[in-house]
């Protein structure tokens, strides 16, 4: 079967009480129980899903993960914007730490409320009028449970070890819709084994085939998902099999104008989920990733002049080749920054994510707002090539395949230097996603970073160094957490905090 989404036909106004960016705290306005069991309700519940979705695609989500790794340096315009991860002085009483894990964790309550009203919907629905509508919103309810517990696993648990998870703290894992449970943390194991069983669950999907650009939840779009959470459990055998099988549906682009497209226009053969947004009725509902670029225009002297909150990192910007790199030109760039009566010159900023061009009421204002490219096919390559690698087979293969679909030309390398490479063509190509700090972390790498020399004036410190393992990979439970939940205490916080 395609997937058009057509159950998607009537969206109540109820849907847009699910769009607050405050994802901890259920609207006074929200339907109750007994008005809820309603098919057109749980249309509203599902779109309410896809908004939170893109809350967690953009803004703080990616900010705070990737502030906290080695490709970006806080400048002097960050008014202390994600302060604490880019200077590796986390706190359980930070409050960005607290909106991260409370946010994630009301999506997963909204994920399980969908569930329970689905239970409720199919009861009354004794003749199976509504038979395959709710057979996909239970499929697509428990994928969004698996992939928002996903992201809390990667950022407030320690790296995946087969050969510890039985004995590795997990997170609360709630079963069912109860937004005041307290729950202990478990196990890490048991943890997995929760967004394992959602994807078993989840099933239902693989009816549901997908396209480039889709919109929606698809077979594979839960593909996808089980690579990237295959690849997290050091499952490479899967990893490898569930990215490859999605090559010839999603090819690769061949011109730096199709790479373009990808990102200013929101089209592009490599995506295989990409949310829903446009300019005339719900460009809120994505947040704005302006900190990276943060640019005016300068009539005086035809260009923009930027003040930009973060700036890459001189190893990050020297791992893009000017000369031959597509990304270059349209991930990063050289751009002009403007600081105390100053001008910044020779410097590369981020610009990923200048937004798409259909958003922008003038050419001259940036709107720093995209459909967020939940999955892509290019992540599917590096995990392919990481996964081969760990597995003695070939790695190049996918990673020259990506390399070259990027203007760059195939390697011949192999060992330590293989690695290498598939660690920056991993670095270059998700830049800005929120992957960087879950891959140091997967990896076991430490770094030392400098700022790029034009900006040694700007950045509000010299050099970042953090040795592999340090505690703060693993972000802290936040203390709000401990104290209202009778099943966590302080001894059952991360180490080191």
């Amino acid at each position: 079967m395609k997937m058009n989404k057509i159950f998607f036909t009537t969206i109540s106004a109820a849907a847009l009480l699910f769009a607050s960016c405050d994802l901890d705290r259920e609207p006074s306005t929200v339907l109750r129980d007994k008005d809820a069991a309603t098919i057109e309700h749980i249309e509203a519940v599902s779109a309410g899903l896809y908004n939170g979705l893109k809350s967690v695609t953009s803004g703080q989500y990616y900010y705070n993960a990737d502030y906290h790794t080695d490709v970006f340096f806080e400048t002097k315009s960050s008014a202390n914007r994600g302060g604490y991860f880019a200077s590796w002085q986390l706190l359980a009483g930070n409050s960005d730490i607290n909106a991260m894990w409370s946010g994630y964790y009301a999506l997963v309550d909204r994920a399980s409320y969908a569930l329970y009203l689905l239970d409720r919907i199919e009861a009354k629905d004794s003749d199976g009028t509504y038979a395959d509508k709710i057979a996909y919103y239970r499929a697509e309810a428990h994928l969004f449970r698996a992939y928002f517990m996903h992201q809390i696993a990667l950022r407030f648990c320690e790296d995946y070890d087969p050969a510890t998870a039985d004995t590795t703290p997990g997170v609360p894992c709630p079963p069912e819709h109860n937004p005041d449970a307290q729950l202990p943390r478990g196990t890490l194991a048991q943890t997995y084994k929760f967004i394992l069983d959602d994807i078993e669950a989840a099933a239902e999907l693989e009816n549901y085939e997908g396209e480039p650009d889709s919109f929606y939840l698809s077979k594979d779009a839960l593909t996808a998902f089980k690579a990237q959470v295959a690849l997290q459990m050091h499952n490479y055998d899967a990893a490898s099999d569930y990215a490859s099988s999605l090559y010839d549906k999603y090819p690769l682009i061949d011109s730096a104008d199709d790479l373009e497209k990808m990102w200013r226009d929101d089209i592009s053969t490599e995506t295989i989920l990409r949310l829903e947004v446009n300019s005339s009725t719900n460009l809120g509902s994505v947040s704005a990733m302006n900190d990276y670029y943060n640019g005016s225009w300068s009539a005086s002297e035809g260009r923009f002049l930027c003040q930009p909150a973060y700036v890459l990192s001189a190893e990050a910007a020297a791992a893009f080749d000017a000369d031959n790199d597509w990304r270059y030109g349209i991930y990063v760039n050289e751009e002009a920054v403007s600081y105390s009566a100053e001008v910044l010159e020779g410097g590369i900023l981020m610009t990923k994510f200048l937004g798409n061009r259909a958003f922008q009421t003038s050419e001259k204002v940036y709107m720093y707002r995209n459909m967020p490219k939940v999955f892509r096919i290019a992540e599917m390559y590096l995990i392919d090539a990481e996964a081969q690698y760990n597995l003695g087979g070939d790695a190049l293969t996918p990673l020259n395949a990506l390399r070259e679909s990027r203007g760059l030309d195939a390697l011949s390398v192999s060992g330590d230097e293989l690695l290498k490479e598939i660690k920056l063509e991993r670095m270059r190509e998700m830049i800005g996603e929120g992957h960087r700090l879950t891959d140091l972390k997967r990896w076991g790498d430490g770094f030392y970073v400098n700022p790029q020399p034009a900006f040694k004036t700007y950045v509000r410190r010299e050099v970042v160094v953090v040795d592999a393992g340090d505690y703060q990979f693993v972000w802290p439970i936040p203390q709000e957490e401990i104290s209202n939940n009778r099943n966590i205490s302080d001894s059952d916080q991360n180490p080191g905090y």
